[in-house]
C-alpha cells in the first residue's frame, strides 16, 4: 500500500485454483488499490475453463480493459524478414503473423518447418484422444479449411471440434474450422505417421464427394490420395471451371496436372487436354508452349482419323502463329483449316474456321476476303443458332468494315464485345475492344482511344488475360508517346517487355522505346527499331509498316544516315494510308528528302497533311518545317519540355 505497483500473471490459462482465487480477489478490490493488474492468457479457452468465469467478473469492472494483440503486419513481417533472403509475403501467409512462428523461421532460414514450430505445435495435441488426433490430421489436409457441410459428411461430431478447438490450432470460420496457421498446419500434417497420409485424402474425398465438394479442391485430395482416374475427372472440371471464371493460369496448372497423369496409349483423351490446354496457354502469354501442345494435339487427331478435329487444330494454329507475327505462318494453317473443313459435313466446324479466316484476313489487310468469310460464318451460324458462332463471325466482318471505313462497324465490334461477356468468352468479349483502341489511335481519336482502353485493361487484368492486356497496354504506350507523355510512354512500354513475351504484343512497346532512344540520344544503333523492322516485315501489314518506317526514316533524319531497308517502292505502296502512321510515314519522308538524308519518293507523296493537334512533338516538327527563325525559337522550349535532345 506504500505506493503503486504493477503485478503481472503471465499464461494465467495454466493458473491453478489458488492463482485464479488471488486473481479474482485483487480484481474485485483494485479500484480502491494503487494496483495495476496486467494478465495474459491464450484465448483458445475451453467452454468449461476456469478461467471463463474469472474473466467474466474482470470484464464487469469499470476500470477493466481488454487489449486485443493483434498480428504482425505483412510490413512488420518484411522489416523483420530484412536481409534473411525470404520473401515477407510468403513468411506472412504461412505464419499468419504470428510473432513466434516467425522468430522461429527467421533464427531457420534454411528450414521450411523449424523444429521448434513442430515441437510447440505437437505438443499442443498431446493430450488429444487418438480419435481425435486422427480427425486433427485429417483437418490438416484441407489447406483452406473445412465447412460445416464438409464436418458432417466427415462425421465428425462437436464434441471433437471443441477438443480440437481447445489446442488452439484451429479457428471458427462460419460453421466450419481451418488451422490459425499454415505452419501450424503443415507441422501437422508433417507428424501423421509414414505411408498414412494417402489415406486422409482419401477419406476427405469420400467426404467431398458426398458434400457437393468444389472440383480444384477434389483434385488436390486426388493428387495426393495417387487416384488417377479422380485426378483425370476432376482436375480436367476443375480447368473448365477455373478458365469460365477468368483465372486461366490456374486453368493452366490444372490441364498441365491432368495431361501429367493421361496415358500414353489413352490419344483422345490426351489430345482433348491437349487442345485445351494449348487454349489456356495462349490467353496466358505462353504462345510458344500453345503452339507446340496444339500442334503435339495435331498429330494425335491425324493418329485417330479425326478430319473435324485436325481442321480445328489448323485453324486454332493459325491464330497462334499471327499473333507469334508470322504472318506467312498463319495463312498456310488458315487456308489447310477451310480446305479441310469445307468438306468435313461439320457446319459448325466449317464456321468456327471462316469466324477466324474473317478475323486474321481484316487484320492483315484483305477486307474482301475477311467481309466473305464472315457473312459465311454468319450464314452458318444462323442456320445452327449458334450465338458463340455467330459472335466470333461478327467480330471478324464488323473489323473488315471498320477497317474499311465504315462508321456503324465501330458498335457492331462493341454489341460483340458485350455478347461475349454474356457468354461468359473473354476472348470474344476482349478482341473488339483491343482493335477499337489501336484504330482509335490510328484515326487521332485520343479522347475515345483512353475510354475504350480504360475499360478494356480493366476486363483484361480482371479476367487474367495476359495476351489480349500486353497487346492493349503497347497501345496505351503508343498513345502516351503521341500525347507528350514520354516519361508515362517509356514506364508503360518496359512493362509491357519485361512482363509479356508474344511478339504480336511487343510490337508498339519496341516503337515507342525505339523513337524515345532516336529523339533522346541519337544512338548508334537502336535494337528497339531493329526488332521492330523484324516484326514488321513478317507481318506484312500496311496499318504497321507504314508507322515502322516512319520511326526509320525519322532515326535516319536525326542521325543524318539513310536507312537502306525502307525504299521508294514501299513508302509508294504506304503512301495512300490516311491513319496516324501514314500521316507520320508522308511526313518524316519529306523531312528526309528535304535534308538531302535520303529520298524516298517524297515528290510522289499526296499533297501535305494538315498539323496534327494534341501531338507537341509533331507541332514543334511542323515549327520546324516552317523553318523561319520565331518559328524554330517556338519550337525549342516545346523540344526541351519533353527532353527531345
Amino acid at each position: 500500500r506504500g505506493r503503486p505497483r504493477a503485478l503481472v500473471v503471465e499464461d494465467l490459462h495454466w493458473g491453478d485454483e489458488a492463482t485464479l482465487d488471488l486473481v479474482r480477489f485483487l480484481g474485485r478490490r483494485i479500484g480502491a488499490l494503487p494496483l495495476l493488474l496486467v494478465l495474459s492468457y491464450r484465448e483458445s479457452l475451453g467452454p468449461t475453463d476456469p478461467l471463463r468465469s474469472v474473466l467474466g467478473d474482470l470484464v464487469s469492472a469499470p476500470e477493466a480493459r481488454r487489449i486485443q494483440l493483434t498480428p504482425l503486419s505483412r510490413s512488420a513481417v518484411a522489416e523483420l524478414v530484412g536481409e534473411h533472403g525470404l520473401d515477407p509475403s510468403d513468411v506472412h501467409a504461412r505464419t499468419a503473423g504470428n510473432p513466434f512462428f516467425v522468430s522461429q523461421i527467421l533464427a531457420q532460414p534454411d528450414s521450411p518447418l523449424p523444429e521448434s514450430v513442430r515441437d510447440a505445435v505437437v505438443a499442443r495435441t498431446a493430450g488429444l484422444a487418438t480419435p481425435e488426433r486422427r480427425a486433427l490430421e485429417l483437418l490438416s489436409c484441407a489447406p483452406d479449411g473445412v465447412s460445416g457441410e464438409l464436418l458432417a459428411a466427415l462425421y465428425m461430431p462437436q464434441a471433437t471440434v471443441e477438443a480440437l478447438g481447445a489446442t488452439g490450432l484451429l479457428d471458427r470460420r462460419g460453421r466450419g474450422v481451418a488451422f490459425r496457421h499454415e505452419i501450424a498446419r503443415s507441422a501437422v500434417l508433417e507428424a501423421v505417421l509414414p505411408g498414412t497420409e494417402p489415406a486422409l485424402h482419401a477419406a476427405m474425398i469420400e467426404a467431398l464427394e458426398a458434400a457437393g465438394g468444389d472440383a480444384s479442391v477434389l483434385a488436390h485430395h486426388a493428387t495426393a490420395a495417387g487416384d488417377v482416374p479422380r485426378i483425370l475427372r476432376y482436375a480436367a472440371v476443375a480447368a473448365a471451371e477455373a478458365a469460365r471464371s477468368g483465372a486461366h493460369r490456374e486453368a493452366v496448372a490444372f490441364y498441365e496436372l491432368a495431361l501429367r497423369h493421361t496415358g500414353d496409349d489413352d490419344t483422345a483423351t490426351r489430345a482433348d487436354v491437349l487442345e485445351a490446354l494449348a487454349r489456356e496457354l495462349y490467353l496466358t502469354d505462353r504462345l510458344t508452349d500453345a503452339i507446340a501442345a496444339r500442334t503435339r494435339a495435331l498429330a494425335l487427331r491425324r493418329e485417330l482419323g479425326d478430319v473435324v478435329a485436325v481442321g480445328a487444330g489448323h485453324g486454332a494454329l493459325s491464330l497462334f502463329e499471327w499473333y507469334a507475327a508470322d504472318r506467312p505462318a498463319a495463312v498456310r494453317q488458315d487456308e489447310a483449316a477451310v480446305a479441310l473443313l469445307s468438306d468435313a459435313g461439320d457446319p459448325r466446324a466449317l464456321g468456327h474456321a471462316l469466324a477466324n479466316r474473317a478475323y486474321l484476313a481484316a487484320s492483315y489487310g484483305d477486307l474482301a476476303k475477311g467481309m466473305q468469310a464472315g457473312l459465311d460464318a454468319l450464314r452458318i451460324a444462323d442456320e445452327l443458332g449458334d450465338v458463340a458462332l455467330h459472335t466470333a463471325a461478327a467480330i471478324g466482318e464488323a473489323l473488315a468494315r471498320l477497317n474499311g471505313g465504315d462508321p456503324q462497324a465501330r458498335a457492331d465490334l462493341l454489341a460483340a464485345s458485350d455478347a461475349g461477356l454474356r457468354l461468359r468468352l473473354d476472348e470474344l468479349a476482349t478482341v473488339p475492344m483491343s482493335h477499337l483502341a489501336h484504330h482509335d489511335v490510328e484515326q487521332g481519336q485520343f479522347a475515345q482511344a483512353e475510354g475504350v482502353l480504360a475499360h478494356a485493361l480493366r476486363f483484361t487484368e480482371e479476367r487474367d488475360i495476359p495476351i489480349c492486356h500486353m497487346w492493349q497496354r503497347g497501345v496505351q504506350a503508343r498513345l502516351r508517346l503521341l500525347q507528350g507523355r514520354w516519361p508515362e510512354a517509356e514506364q508503360v512500354a518496359l512493362a509491357v517487355l519485361a512482363t509479356g513475351d508474344i511478339p504480336m504484343g511487343r510490337l508498339w512497346s519496341h516503337l515507342v522505346l525505339g523513337l524515345l532512344a532516336a529523339r533522346r540520344d541519337a544512338p548508334g544503333e537502336n535494337p528497339h527499331l531493329d526488332e521492330l523492322w523484324q516484326l514488321a516485315t513478317k507481318l506484312d501489314v500496311a496499318g504497321v509498316l507504314a508507322p515502322v518506317v516512319a520511326a526509320l526514316a525519322e532515326q535516319a533524319w536525326i542521325t543524318g544516315r539513310p536507312d537502306r531497308r525502307i525504299d521508294g517502292s514501299l513508302v509508294a505502296a504506304l503512301a495512300g494510308l490516311p491513319t496516324t502512321g501514314g500521316q507520320e510515314m508522308r511526313r518524316w519522308v519529306r523531312r528526309l528528302a528535304a535534308a538531302g538524308v535520303q529520298d524516298l519518293g517524297a515528290a510522289a507523296l499526296p499533297s501535305l497533311d494538315q498539323p496534327p493537334e494534341h501531338q507537341p512533338y509533331e507541332e514543334a516538327l511542323t515549327l520546324w518545317d516552317g523553318g523561319s527563325t520565331d518559328e524554330l525559337l517556338a519550337a525549342l522550349p516545346l523540344l526541351d519540355a519533353l527532353g527531345a535532345r
